[in-house]
This record gives structure tokens, C-alpha cells and sequence, in this order.
């Protein structure tokens, strides 16, 4: 790695060391099954399509059953854009994913969503995020800032409702 890219990494690293990581949690009922759910959020390829922030979105390798394991995002915000990679596990059975963020990495992203199934017609979303990033909050569009994780919930819901 080039000398200034090392003496970047390590400047974001410090200036990180400011801003404690935010861990929210929010619960939702979605108007579809579990399992349908589940499969949509689980298509993490897809994610810019019901995610407003979300530009762009690479897989750059899948699982044995073809998920995608690790995603490359490009996130758009008011006044900055971010890139960010996400190493992500799944559990079928229980309904639920799992991603983090590159170990190393400037930015710390690390999240679960579980699928509880409510009936035939609704279940509810179970949706935990950690971010950890090497800037202020004032960069944030105001829709995220400080609820990241409830706006990520609605923007699948609202995804949700247009398409089933």
C-alpha cells in the first residue's frame, strides 16, 4: 500500500477514535410473510433498489447457495459519499442475516435483521445496526442522521408495500 495511503488510513483511524459507534435497534410489522421478507432482504445485491441511500451496490463473491457474501457499497448523503464493503452471513431457518464491515476498515457497519412470522399476511422485522464512522453526524441526510436504523426499515417497508 503507498505511503500516503497508509498515512490517510491512519488519520481516519484517529479522527474515528472521537466518535463512539451508535447501536440502535428497531422493531416493525411488514404486510408480507417471514419467509417473503427474508428472501427480498436477503438479495443484498438488489439493496439499492428500496435503499434511498444506496447508489451502488457489487457482489464480489457468493455463498455455496449463491448469496451474495460480500457486498461493495456506494452510499450517497447529503454532503459526503462513503464506500463501504459487507461480509454477510444468513440463516434460513431462523429468518435472519448478518453483516459487518472489512475488518481494517475506516468505516464499521455491522447489523442483523431476523424475520419473526406474526401470520399468513405479516411478520415482524427485527432490525439491529452499528455504525461506527470517521466523521461528524452533520454529513448525514436528515432522514439518517441519528435514525439510521428506523429509516432503513422504512424504506423496506414502503419497498414492500409497491411490490407485493
Amino acid at each position: 500500500m503507498p505511503a500516503l495511503a497508509v498515512a490517510t488510513s491512519d488519520l481516519v483511524r484517529a479522527a474515528n477514535a472521537a466518535f463512539p459507534s451508535a447501536t440502535t435497534e428497531v422493531a416493525a410489522t411488514l404486510p408480507v410473510r417471514a419467509h417473503v421478507a427474508y428472501e427480498v432482504f436477503a438479495d443484498t445485491g438488489e439493496t439499492p433498489r428500496w435503499l434511498s441511500v444506496i447508489q451502488a451496490a457489487h457482489v464480489l463473491a457468493r455463498t455455496a447457495d449463491g448469496r451474495a457474501a460480500k457486498v461493495s457499497f456506494r452510499a450517497a448523503f447529503d454532503r459526503a459519499t462513503i464506500g463501504y464493503v459487507l461480509h454477510y452471513d444468513y440463516w434460513p431457518e431462523d429468518l435472519t442475516v448478518a453483516w459487518r464491515s472489512t475488518r481494517g476498515g475506516s468505516i464499521r457497519v455491522e447489523g442483523e435483521a431476523r424475520f419473526t412470522p406474526l401470520s399468513d399476511r405479516a411478520c415482524l422485522m427485527t432490525y439491529r445496526l452499528t455504525l461506527d464512522m470517521p466523521v461528524a453526524g452533520d454529513w448525514l441526510e436528515r432522514h439518517y442522521d441519528g435514525h439510521a436504523a428506523s429509516a432503513v426499515v422504512g424504506d423496506f417497508r414502503e419497498h414492500l408495500r409497491r411490490c407485493t
